[in-house]
C-alpha cells in the first residue's frame, strides 16, 4: 500500500509554460484595447467637461485600467514561474531522496 503523496510535476511544469503564455496574452490584449484611452482631445467632453475635469479624471481612470492590466499580467507570469519551479524543486527532492535511500540500502 502506497502512503504519502504525489506530485504531477509534469502538470506543474506545463502550468508554468501555459500560465506565460496567457500572461504575454492578457498584456498584449489588454494593451491593444485600452490603446489611446488614455490620451483623450481637449473638449473631448465639451465645454462643461473641460471645467469640471471629467476629461483628467476619464483619463485617470483609464490610466489606472492599463495599469491594472500590466500588473494582472506580471502577476500571472510570477504566479506560474512559482509553480514552474515548485515543480522542479519537488524533483530534485525526489532525487535526492532517491539517492539517499539507495545509499542507506547499501550500508
Amino acid at each position: 500500500m502506497e502512503r504519502g503523496f504525489g506530485v504531477d510535476t509534469a502538470a506543474l511544469s506545463a502550468y508554468g509554460g501555459t500560465a506565460a503564455g496567457l500572461a504575454g496574452e492578457v498584456g498584449e490584449v489588454g494593451t491593444s484595447t485600452l490603446a489611446g484611452t488614455t490620451s483623450l482631445a481637449a473638449g473631448s467632453f465639451g465645454a462643461l467637461g473641460d471645467e469640471v475635469g471629467l476629461g483628467a479624471e476619464f483619463q485617470r481612470a483609464a490610466q489606472a485600467q492599463v495599469d491594472g492590466v500590466a500588473a494582472a499580467a506580471a502577476a500571472l507570469s510570477a504566479f506560474g514561474e512559482a509553480v514552474r519551479r515548485t515543480g522542479a524543486a519537488y524533483q530534485e527532492q525526489e532525487a535526492r531522496t532517491s539517492a539517499d535511500l539507495g545509499r542507506a540500502a547499501q550500508v
